[in-house]
């Protein structure tokens, strides 16, 4: 159960430092002057229930703002 959770963490902060990286590349400022954490947290959640590949899914999301 504690590995699950550590999966967890890892994953999700992984994909926060991947949006963070593509909203710095794209507008020059990072995801948190876009977005709220809670809401970069929602979008890994609705990450992790989809079958796109991360970097797509992120650069959709960041194209869209």
């Amino acid at each position: 159960m504690a590995n699950k959770i550590l999966k967890l963490a890892q994953d999700r902060t992984a994909f926060i430092e991947f949006l963070h990286d593509v909203f710095i590349k794209k507008t020059g400022h990072g995801a948190f002057a876009y977005i709220s954490i809670s809401d970069a947290i929602s979008l890994f959640d609705e990450y992790s229930l989809s079958s796109e590949p991360v970097d797509r899914f992120i650069n959709d999301f960041v194209r869209s703002i």
